[in-house]
């Protein structure tokens, strides 16, 4: 029996060879019929997104150019490419090739690539595509004093998905690790990776502004704005004291101008602030700017210096501002560069050109005697009205005047707060918010601030040159060390022939007082505050404080006509994450001459 069983056993053993090389073979001729197809398909969607790379430029150059009228046919073309390459990457072999080491991370990153891309031609492009028509400014400019609420609303439903599109993508694509990715397809997923981020914020402020102007326009209900008009030439932290003020009122789209006031229409008893005295403010900038509206803009802050002039407006004006708006005179020749000029019933011309030379100097020596700061208020009120008409009725180029708003914020010349908190949540992460950054990831900012203490409007003389140097992106413990100059221009012939309202009244020309604020990153502490040229018995460092979660040095400067004075404050931080060092200075009427020296950063 046993022999017999050895010989079926032999009998069956070429039987079972032939299984198993059937077997083998089969597995052999699938696993190269697997990888032939799993090539095919990798084939298709590189090729697919290459293709798709050059028409989004494409499109992006029809977004950009004001030529629209391609964009319907390469949205289309765009779409059914990106949706070929995403097919090409939703497939069995595919998913089950992701979980092959090496393999893996190439297949995935191709398949990001492919599930961004289709999600922005879908979501962001397309929709913008079927908009092309509407798809400029001047849908949304003032006619006859009136916005078109429609148009403003329409843009917000396309704006909303398409950002989201955009923060989606940009999500999936940091999601992956390039560095285990083959060198050309990881040069492109890092293309792709840096393009998304800079387009984020764009994305972001524009879905902001277009999310929230609806009801900020008057869709709910009317609003009422506060205009500030700041007068650089009596430079405080943000620009200026709050020289003028205009209520603007909008009801559904419909602009209005409503009552103006001036600084000298508002109560100042130095003993009545008009809100709670904050003591770490007032230790650094004295209590007096709770309760002297020209002091409202000291600290670089807006929220601060907005609730404040809301605060004297309600009190002394009467009615609650929904928000509150600042703009300043370079701001506003800008501005008066796209409207064009309007006419004054002084005979004045007010334009891009003299705007700043008229506003803040020559009309102080126009108007000298002891009525002059009643008839400059009354200049100032007339020129916000007829600005307003300009800005309300212009039928100049919108894109210039998109373009001037859009550098005036960029230079915190324009700024905005809202009394309603949810709009204020989101101005707040926009440059429109007049708001240091509050930690040093993105950036480290050291601050310099002046602020006139003369009660003169000098600062029309004054230059001023600020250099921030430091190692943030080579040592774990970073410096910051920071150099300010100030200088005056005035010949002291010049001051001796000035109005004394201009000149101060109390130094009369022969000096002009300046306070200056270094503030450090957050997180820094102060190490060293010196005067490092032409400093005197009386210019002299103060006492080191601190505000906005940072530290910060202060100076007091007396400049003679014609002198120049030298500060310099240094700065040092503990091991932490820090950004590229940034410097964010005063928006002074003659700007500040900024240099950043840090070796080992990025480029740009």
């Amino acid at each position: 029996m046993g022999v017999a069983g050895d010989g079926v056993a032999d009998a069956h053993r070429p039987r079972t060879k032939r299984v198993v090389l059937i077997v083998l073979l089969a597995v052999v001729l699938l696993a190269l019929a697997a990888s032939g197809w799993l090539a095919m398909r990798v084939l298709n969607a590189k090729s697919a997104l290459e293709q798709a790379e050059v028409l989004m430029r494409t499109v992006a150059a029809q977004l950009a150019d004001g030529d629209r009228s391609g964009l319907p046919a390469a949205s289309e073309e765009l779409s059914a490419l990106t949706a070929m390459a995403l097919e090409q990457t939703q497939d069995p072999i595919w998913s089950a090739a992701e979980a092959v080491p090496m393999l893996g991370a190439n297949l995935g990153a191709v398949r990001a690539i492919a599930e961004s891309a289709e999600l922005i031609a879908r979501d962001a492009v397309a929709p913008l595509a079927a908009a092309a028509d509407t798809l400029t400014l001047d849908v949304i400019k003032p006619v006859n004093g009136r916005i078109n609420m429609e148009s403003v609303r329409h843009l917000a439903d396309i704006a909303g998905p398409a950002a989201a599109a955009i923060r989606s993508a940009a999500r999936t694509i940091d999601a992956v690790d390039f560095d285990q990715t083959l060198p050309p397809l990881s040069a492109a997923g890092r293309s792709l990776a840096e393009q998304l981020a800079g387009a984020l914020p764009v994305v972001d402020e524009l879905d902001t502004a277009l999310q929230l102007a609806p009801d900020m326009l008057g869709s709910s209900g009317p609003r009422s704005y506060v205009l500030v008009f700041q007068n650089l030439a009596e430079s405080t932290a943000l620009g200026g004291t709050a020289a003028a003020l205009t209520e603007l009122t909008i009801d559904d789209g419909v602009i209005s101008i409503g009552r103006q006031a001036s600084s000298q229409s508002f109560g100042r008893d130095l003993n009545v602030p008009v809100l709670p005295v904050d003591p770490g403010v007032a230790a650094v900038f004295n209590p007096y700017m709770y309760a002297t509206l020209n002091l409202a803009t000291s600290r670089p802050d807006f929220p601060t210096a907005a609730q404040l002039a809301a605060a004297f407006w309600s009190r002394d004006i009467g009615g609650a501002p929904d928000g509150v708006i600042a703009v300043d005179p370079v701001a506003l020749s800008y501005i008066l560069k796209a409207t064009g000029p309007v006419a004054l019933s002084s005979g004045d011309q007010l334009s891009g050109e003299n705007a700043v030379a008229l506003l803040l100097n020559g009309i102080y020596l126009r108007y000298p005697g002891e009525d002059g700061p009643d008839l400059t208020d009354a200049f100032f009120a007339e020129a916000a009205r007829a600005v307003f008409t300009a800005l309300t009725q212009s039928t100049g180029d919108t894109a210039a005047l998109a373009s001037a708003v859009t550098r005036g914020v960029d230079e915190h010349r324009i700024m905005m707060w809202s009394a309603h908190p949810e709009e204020q949540a989101a101005l707040a992460r926009t440059p429109l918010a007049g708001i240091l950054p509050s930690d040093n990831t993105a950036e480290s900012v050291t601050g310099v601030f002046f602020r006139d203490m003369s009660v003169s409007k000098v600062d029309f003389y004054l230059q001023t040159a600020a250099t921030l140097t430091s190692d943030a992106c080579t040592a774990a413990s970073p410096t910051f060390t920071t150099d300010v100059e100030l200088h005056s221009m005035l010949t002291q012939e010049q001051a001796d022939a000035l109005p004394p309202f201009v000149a101060s009244g109390v130094w009369r020309g022969e000096k002009f007082k300046t306070q200056v604020f270094v503030y450090g990153p957050p997180g820094t502490t102060l190490t060293g505050a010196t005067i490092t040229l032409g400093g005197d018995a009386e210019t002299f460092v103060g006492d080191a404080g601190t505000d906005l979660g940072r530290p910060v040095a202060t100076y007091w400067v007396m400049l003679s006509p014609g002198e120049t004075v030298g500060l310099r404050a240094t700065f040092a931080g503990p091991e932490g994450v820090y950004g590229p060092p940034g410097l964010r200075t005063t928006p002074m009427l003659n700007a500040t001459t900024t240099t950043v020296n840090a070796e080992g950063c990025p480029a740009g």
